[in-house]
């Protein structure tokens, strides 16, 4: 692809250049203020970014960083492998990896200078640790929640595994409640500190990010299309009009003279106004950002110059793995109650983010990684 010529970075080497210049995790709310301290995005990615563009902004630097992503993914490959011979046997944890391995979607995003890699590695090695967790010692607990923390400072959706936890622990019984809440209270240990710099910032508990509000009522407003865009006029012009963009310009300036915390809250708010005084067309909403996420936004309503170059790749990998992966699941579901952590999990991440908006594809990318895990399960048994 040879994209690491001036790759975008989007709010991550904004805040990442931040870093490295001595001005912290901070952004600037308009392009020509100085920067602020901020808490839009969660903190792992950019400072795995500074590590590295302290060395420089050129292009082999960013070569260097996407060899990097490309070896971390290679251990989320292993820790799916181990995770489907946990729950199934050998032969379909070494179809899975190769599945895993050669898919188009997954091997692209260890190009691009966004959490996917990272946050992939991290939640595929806390799935492989909990399902594997029974009857481990002490320290073995300690290291699950570590990376639990961990995977929820790369990406905040992570939050979802705790409900996931306590459901698979009430049905399958796999691990004792002491050690269920052993893991979740070294999860909270590890946010802590990066919980009291938010406080510090915004005088208010901010566990990790305050992006779920403005994210809440991009999905669900009166304009919303289930995407992060309200018009696409060009995807090559990159000539488009962002759903925060469309609030009267009154709104706006008072929204840029007001907290961080004060501007999530108010779209927050606005967001739950909608649903409730428009009940019908949030659950059309609903049905279609359901439908985005399973399958691909128009282009229309979604600006990608990358979709649009390889949506038919795209379209090519991900047919199989769908179709395939869900009669994975049909096959798996009856007698194999470990299978019951990841499916909550698939249920849990997906749900999070229809809740709120579709608007990347990288945001299904926790999500087919064990679809291709299921595909692997079904492959093995039609061969028989």
């Amino acid at each position: 692809m040879a994209n690491f010529y001036a790759p975008c970075d989007y709010e991550y080497g904004e805040i990442t250049r931040n870093i490295i210049a001595g001005k912290g995790f901070s952004r600037a709310l308009v392009s020509e203020e100085n920067p602020l301290p901020t808490s839009t995005h969660a903190p792992l990615y950019p400072y795995f970014l500074a590590f590295f563009y302290q060395f420089g902004t050129k292009p082999f630097v960013y070569f260097i960083i996407q060899l990097i992503q490309a070896m971390i993914f290679t251990f989320a490959i292993y820790f799916v492998f181990k995770t489907t011979r946990l729950i199934f046997n050998d032969s379909v944890g070494r179809i899975t990896e190769w599945i895993v391995a050669l898919y188009p979607a997954l091997i692209y995003y260890t190009t691009k200078l966004v959490p996917t890699t990272l946050f992939l590695f991290l939640i595929s090695l806390t799935i492989c640790l909990i399902i594997n967790s029974k009857e481990k010692i002490f320290l073995y607990y300690l290291l699950c929640g570590f990376v639990l923390g961990m995977s929820i400072l790369c990406d905040p959706v992570a939050f979802v595994l705790y409900p996931v936890i306590f459901i698979w622990f009430l049905v399958c019984k796999k691990i004792n409640f002491f050690r269920v809440c052993l893991i979740i209270l070294i999860s909270f240990i590890v946010l802590l500190p990066w919980t009291i710099r938010n406080y510090k910032v915004h005088r208010t508990f901010v566990p990790v990010t305050t992006q779920f509000g403005v994210n809440f009522w991009i999905g669900n407003n009166q304009n919303a299309t289930g995407t992060d865009f309200y018009k696409i006029k060009s995807i090559k012009t990159e000539d488009y009009i962002l759903m925060t963009q469309i609030l009267p310009s009154d709104i706006q300036d008072s929204l840029n003279k007001i907290s961080e915390f004060e501007r999530t809250r108010f779209y927050l708010h606005r967001g739950f106004d909608f649903i409730l005084h428009n009940p019908v067309k949030f659950l059309n909403l609903l049905i279609k950002k359901l439908y985005y996420y399973w399958w691909f936004a128009p282009s229309s309503e979604y600006s990608s110059k990358d979709l649009q170059k390889y949506r038919v790749l795209l379209y090519i990998s991900y047919i199989p793995a769908l179709i395939l992966g869900l009669a994975g699941i049909f096959l798996s579901i009856k007698n194999r109650k470990p299978v019951l952590f990841i499916l909550l999990s698939i249920f849990f991440i997906s749900g999070l983010y229809i809740f709120t908006h579709v608007g990347l594809i990288r945001y299904r990318m926790p999500v087919e990684l064990y679809l291709l895990m299921f595909s692997g399960y079904f492959v093995k048994s039609f061969r028989r």
